[in-house]
């Protein structure tokens, strides 16, 4: 149980997008889910290849209103991407290790979703521009350090989208939620945040002295 419980209208019975365990931490609002993309850089996404499922990690970043993948045009993922299969995208957050007086209800503090969709192979003309834009979500504020691409480089790489039409949201925050009996017991109780911070950028060993870090790389952004 969150301290703070979600209040969107869930989906109708029986609709792959209703969260059935703990749903009253399921949001369907289109904002909880921009919030949870935004701050995961990774996905798994899940499909089913010659008949076995698989789940493949890989980088993941929103734009506008599409969930945006790439990788090898040739590799298993993007095959079935470009070929419009059915897939399902999940990310999370963890914000919080939730220890209560019982180890039964220890938890986690999190931000997570759930993406259901087919992918749209993204065309030559956009694929560029598209792509500075996922990488600059990816590392915040290198847009301008970075030559142009190369020609094999685009061809060489395959871009996906999948449009943000289907979707489940889950978050919990708060406290350990404990048996009352057990309140005043000797143990304690509480959460430990999990906090994800930008160390200091270390110069790659063959660069150039003189060329120093951009001003702009990752300023003011938290990850």
């Amino acid at each position: 149980m969150s301290s703070n419980p979600q209040t969107s209208t869930p989906p109708p019975r029986g609709d792959k997008r209703l969260v059935r365990q703990s749903a009253n931490r399921a949001s369907y609002e289109r904002e909880d889910l921009y919030h949870v993309l935004d701050v995961c850089p990774i996905g798994h996404v899940s499909f089913v290849h010659e008949g076995w499922p698989q789940s493949v990690p890989t980088a993941i970043a929103r734009i506008d209103d599409h969930l945006y993948l790439h990788g090898h045009p040739k590799s298993r993922l993007y095959l079935a991407l470009s070929r419009g299969e059915r897939v399902c995208v999940s990310a999370c957050r963890v914000d919080g290790l939730v220890k209560a007086r019982s180890a039964f209800h220890c938890s986690m503090n999190y931000r997570s979703a759930v993406i259901f969709g087919t992918g749209e192979l993204v065309g030559a003309d956009e694929k560029a521009a598209l792509l500075d834009r996922f990488t600059d979500r990816l590392i915040p504020g290198s847009l301008e350090d970075y030559r142009p691409y190369l020609a094999k480089e685009l061809k060489g790489t395959a871009l996906v989208r999948l449009a943000l039409d289907e979707y489940s949201v889950k978050i919990r925050t708060g406290d350990p939620i404990d048996d009352e009996e057990d309140i005043d017991l000797p143990h304690w109780a509480g959460v430990i945040p999990i906090e994800s911070t930008y160390g200091t950028p270390l110069p790659s060993q063959n660069l150039n002295a003189a060329v120093q870090v951009p001003a702009a790389l990752l300023a003011g952004v938290d990850p």
